[in-house]
C-alpha cells in the first residue's frame, strides 16, 4: 500500500514502510503556517493567488518567482528555466508587487519532477549567477517533516525541461543541508 500527500496539485506517493504523519494540506486562514516573521495569512491578502508569477518592481532583484498557497514562492533560475513554462503566459504575465509583499513569502529551495511523476524531492544549490545544482534529499517522509514540520508545503513541480537542465549533484542525507537562497 502506498501513503499519498497532495504536493501543489500533485501526489507525492510513498511506500508504506516510510511512515508519513499526517498532514492537512489544505490550507485556511487560520491554519497556516507563517513562513516567515512577516505578516502572511493568505495569498489573498497579499493580492495573490496560487500560480502566480511575481517578481518586484521597486527593487534591484529582477528574480522573478511562482507564489504557491502556503506562503511559499520558487525562483525561476534564470530566462532559460522560465522559457520552459510557456503555459504561464511569458514575461508579459509576471505580476509586479513590493519588494515588501515579495519578502513575505518564504523562498523555497525544493522541486520535484511533477511530469514524470518521480517521487524523489530535490533540494537547490546556487552555484552562480543563474546556475545551479540538483541533489536528491534522501531522506524518509517522516524524518523530513522532523526536520522542517512544513516540508512538504514547500515542494514547488518541476517540468523534465527544468529538472534535465539542472547538474545533478551528490545526495543530501538532511534536510538540514539545503542551502537557503537569499539575494
Amino acid at each position: 500500500s502506498l501513503s499519498n500527500i497532495p504536493i501543489y496539485g500533485n501526489t507525492l506517493t510513498f511506500p508504506s514502510s516510510t511512515p508519513i504523519p499526517s498532514i492537512s494540506m489544505t490550507p485556511t486562514p487560520t491554519s497556516l503556517p507563517t513562513p516567515t516573521a512577516s505578516p502572511f495569512s493568505t495569498l489573498e491578502a497579499l493580492g495573490l493567488h496560487e500560480g502566480d508569477i511575481i517578481s518586484a518592481t521597486n527593487s534591484s532583484d529582477p528574480d522573478i518567482y511562482i507564489a504557491n498557497s502556503f506562503g511559499y514562492k520558487r525562483l525561476f533560475l534564470n530566462p532559460v528555466i522560465f522559457n520552459f513554462y510557456g503555459h504561464l503566459g511569458g514575461f508579459a504575465s509576471v505580476k509586479s508587487i513590493t519588494s515588501t509583499t515579495r519578502d513575505v513569502l518564504k523562498t523555497s529551495g525544493l522541486y520535484r519532477n511533477c511530469e514524470t511523476n518521480d517521487e524523489k524531492i530535490y533540494g537547490v544549490e546556487i552555484t552562480g549567477e543563474d546556475m545551479g545544482t540538483l541533489h536528491w534529499i534522501n531522506t524518509s517522509g517522516a524524518q523530513a517533516v522532523q526536520d522542517d514540520p512544513n516540508f512538504f508545503k514547500k515542494v514547488f513541480c518541476i517540468n523534465t525541461n527544468e529538472f534535465n537542465w539542472y547538474a545533478k549533484g551528490g545526495a543530501y542525507t538532511s534536510v538540514n543541508q539545503i542551502p537557503s537562497y537569499t539575494r
